[in-house]
C-alpha cells in the first residue's frame, strides 16, 4: 500500500491544510510504518525518494526489502496518488549484489511475485548507478519504478577491483585509496537523480541496504557505523537502522527450535517524518513479516495468558496463535491497524500539545 502526507494542522484557533509533499511505499509491518512515517496503513518508506536500511547480517534486512516490493506488487496499482498518475506499469528491479539470498521466495511471496521481479547481480558502482538512472529517465506517465540495491557494501568501483585484480596477478599489496572513486561517482550519481525524484516529476524509488561496520578502538559514542561517504548523509530523505533484539524458540514434538526473530527498526534520518522513532518487526522463517502478531505485541503486550488475556471483538484469547487465525478469518487487520495507530497517535499527541502551548510565530 501507498499513502500520502496531508492533513489539517491546528494552530491557536486556526486550521491550515498541509500540502502534499510525499506519499509512501507500505513496509509490510504497521508498526514499522508508523516509525517510519508517522501514519499506519497509509505510510512506510518514502515513495519517490532515495530509502537507506543499515543493519547487520540475519537482522531483516533483506526481508524487508522484499516485503516493499511484495506489498507494492499487491497494492501499488489500486492506489489513488495524488502526486503521481495511475499505475499503469510498475517495475521493480533487486539487484543482489552481495549473490546470497536463498530464501524460499516462491512459497514465501508466489510465484507471480518472483517472475514480476527482475533479479539482477550489478557489483560495480557505475554499472548500477548508470542502470537506475537510465531506467527512472525512461519512465512514462503510468509507469512506477522501485530499484533496490542489496548491498551498497557489496559494489565496487572499476578502478578498485581493477586494482585488486592486479593484486591477484602481481601477488603484491593494493595500491592507492580503495574507496575514492566510487564516493565521487555516488555523490555525481545522487545530485543528477534526486531533483526528479523529489520534484514528484518521476515515480522512482530507491532503495539502499547498508552493512553495519564497528569502530575500532571507540571508547565513547556509536560504536557502529554505516559506510557509504556523505553522499549517502546528505540524499538519503529516510535512514531505519535495523538489529535483531530477540530469537522466537518453540518446542515441536519435543524439540525447542528457533522459528523466527524480533527485529528492532529505529528511523536516524527522516526528512518526511520525526526521527528517532523505532519499530518492531516480528519476522517468520520461510513466512516473512508477520504484521497481525506484531500489532498484537504493541496494543495487548507481548504475552499472553489465563491473567492477561488478548480481549477483542467480545472475545479473548489466551493464545496468540489462535487470535491471528481469528484476525485473519474474520478479516479484522484494518480494525487493529487503527487500533494500533490510535495507540501511537495518542503519545505523539501528548508531544504536540506542548508545540500547541507556544506562541504563534506567524
Amino acid at each position: 500500500m501507498a499513502g500520502s502526507v496531508s492533513c489539517g494542522i491546528r494552530r491557536r484557533g486556526k486550521t491550515y491544510t498541509q500540502k502534499v509533499r510525499v506519499e509512501f511505499l507500505h513496509s509490510g509491518c504497521t508498526k514499522a510504518n508508523l516509525a517510519l512515517s508517522g501514519k499506519g496503513e497509509d505510510g512506510g518508506w518514502a515513495r519517490g525518494r532515495t530509502n537507506n536500511v543499515v543493519g547487520d547480517g540475519s537482522s531483516g534486512k533483506t526481508i524487508c526489502m522484499l516485503e516493499v516490493l511484495f506489498q507494492a506488487f499487491k497494492n501499488l496499482k489500486k492506489i489513488k496518488s495524488k502526486l503521481y498518475p495511475k499505475v499503469k506499469k510498475l517495475t521493480m528491479v533487486y539487484n543482489n549484489a552481495e549473490g546470497a539470498m536463498d530464501f524460499p521466495l516462491e512459497e514465501m511471496y508466489g510465484e507471480d511475485f518472483v517472475c514480476a521481479v527482475e533479479w539482477v547481480c550489478i557489483k560495480s558502482i557505475e554499472k548500477t548507478c548508470r542502470d537506475f538512472t537510465r531506467r527512472m529517465r525512461s519512465l512514462k506517465k503510468g509507469e512506477a519504478l522501485i530499484y533496490v540495491i542489496d548491498s551498497w557494501d557489496a559494489i565496487d568501483s572499476f578502478e578498485s577491483a581493477k586494482r585488486f585484480d592486479e593484486s591477484i596477478d602481481t601477488d603484491k599489496e593494493m595500491k592507492g585509496s580503495y574507496d575514492t572513486e566510487k564516493q565521487k561517482f555516488a555523490s555525481k550519481f545522487f545530485s543528477k537523480v534526486s531533483g526528479p525524484m523529489e520534484s514528484n516529476s518521476v515515480d522512482a524509488s530507491l532503495f539502499i541496504v547498508s552493512q553495519v561496520r564497528t569502530k575500532i578502538g571507540t571508547t565513547f559514542g556509536k560504536k557502529t557505523y554505516r559506510a557509504g561517504g556523505k553522499a549517502l548523509d546528505f540524499y538519503t530523505h529516510l535512514v531505519a537502522w535495523i538489529r535483531e533484539i530477540e530469537k522466537m524458540k518453540k518446542k515441536k514434538l519435543g524439540e525447542l527450535r528457533v522459528y523466527g526473530i524480533k527485529s528492532e527498526i529505529k528511523v536516524e534520518r527522516s526528512k518526511v517524518a520525526k526521527p528517532f522513532r523505532i519499530g518492531e518487526l516480528r519476522i517468520l522463517y520461510d513466512y516473512g513479516i508477520d504484521d497481525i502478531s506484531g500489532m498484537a505485541d504493541y496494543i495487548f503486550g507481548p504475552k499472553t495468558s489465563t491473567k492477561s488475556p488478548i480481549k477483542f471483538s467480545g472475545k479473548k484469547f489466551v493464545n496468540r496463535e489462535q487470535f491471528v487465525k481469528f484476525v485473519e478469518r474474520k478479516g479484522y487487520e484494518k480494525k487493529l491497524i487503527h487500533m494500533a495507530t490510535e495507540k501511537w497517535n495518542k503519545v505523539e499527541q501528548e508531544f504536540k500539545k506542548e508545540v500547541e502551548k507556544r506562541k504563534s510565530r506567524y
